[in-house]
């Protein structure tokens, strides 16, 4: 089968969209203008009847998939990463806008430390209910922060299977950040916002998720089950609920984070984020990037991890 990717091998963007042509427009002008790189952007159509599939059609600096119809968000990307070949890969939302050269930024870092699997692009919704938030990406049931949006080697995103397509959709991002960690790799997160959010549906209730996109398969209970592997240790988790609650105390919690120049986000993450160190602020201060979480070792070697076999190769 020959490779889709016609006009770089060293970045490809995957797009996926569906009846949301205004917006796709940003979404692709903005990676352009926003990356100096050598790069590919590659959209999905999951059966447009915007205009979308025209438009696209009309673009000289884009090569578009037609699939025809919604497979799902797993399968759709997966079915076009399969016949990609490059170096590094990154995938984007159809309401998404890039911004301080993100894309840039995420593969001179891959390209500086062997040890860094996947840049999460900092992400902020511009739209809804939570554009007071400084920045999104949820703490998981086992302290892992989500990358919604990354960039990471090809070779990597295929050692650990692409997107799970046991998910239809939600918590693809989520099980790919957990499983590159699992792989013995580092997960950073860029400080900048390199990801504007449009954010168009902000339907939280996950029962609705679970009857309505998702076929009545939860897949949180998927996402439970397959690190499992990963217990809580005690003594950490008493450390951070201690920090948590020192920083719960106004008069002290403002100054801290002041000092530090943090935001409410970041603290969430520091007490939270199991694999992320409490001194993340001071071993990152010159760096670019920050939340960086890494799995200790003798976590990854237990039974159960999926990904075990790629430890030696990660080392």
């Amino acid at each position: 089968m020959s490779k889709i990717n016609i006009r770089s091998d060293y970045l490809v963007v995957l797009v996926g969209t569906y009846n949301r042509l205004e917006l796709l427009k940003k979404v692709i002008d903005a990676i352009h203008a926003q990356t100096r790189c050598s790069h590919e952007i590659i959209v999905i159509d999951g059966g447009s009847t915007d205009g979308t599939v025209e438009y696209l059609q009309s673009r000289q600096d884009v090569t578009p998939v037609f699939q025809g119809k919604l497979l799902g968000a797993s399968r759709a990307y997966n079915e076009v990463w399969r016949q990609v070949e490059c170096k590094y890969t990154c995938w984007l939302s159809d309401d998404t806008e890039l911004a301080n050269h993100g894309l840039d930024l995420a593969v001179r870092l891959l390209e500086t430390d062997s040890e860094i699997g996947m840049v999460g692009l900092k992400t902020k919704d511009v739209v809804g209910p939570w554009i007071d938030l400084p920045y999104t990406g949820a703490l998981s049931e086992y302290g892992i922060l989500n990358c919604n949006h990354g960039v990471l080697s090809m070779e990597l995103l295929s050692s650990v299977g692409y997107f799970n397509q046991d998910y239809k959709t939600y918590l693809i991002d989520p099980d790919l950040t957990a499983s590159v960690l699992c792989a013995g790799k580092k997960v950073v997160m860029t400080k900048d916002i390199c990801v504007r959010h449009h954010r168009e549906w902000a339907d939280e209730n996950w029962e609705n998720k679970v009857q309505g996109t998702m076929n009545g398969i939860d897949h949180y209970q998927i996402y439970l089950d397959k690190f499992s592997f990963v217990q809580k240790r005690a003594l950490p988790e008493r450390i951070r609920k201690w920090i948590g609650r020192a920083m719960s105390l106004p008069l002290l919690g403002d100054v801290l984070m002041k000092f530090m120049q943090l935001n409410s986000r970041d603290w969430l993450n520091l007490t939270g984020g199991r694999f992320i160190s409490p001194l993340d602020v001071v071993q990152n201060r010159h760096n670019p990037y920050h939340n960086v979480q890494r799995i200790p070792q003798d976590v990854l070697k237990r039974e159960h991890n999926p990904y075990k076999h790629l430890l030696q190769e990660n080392v």
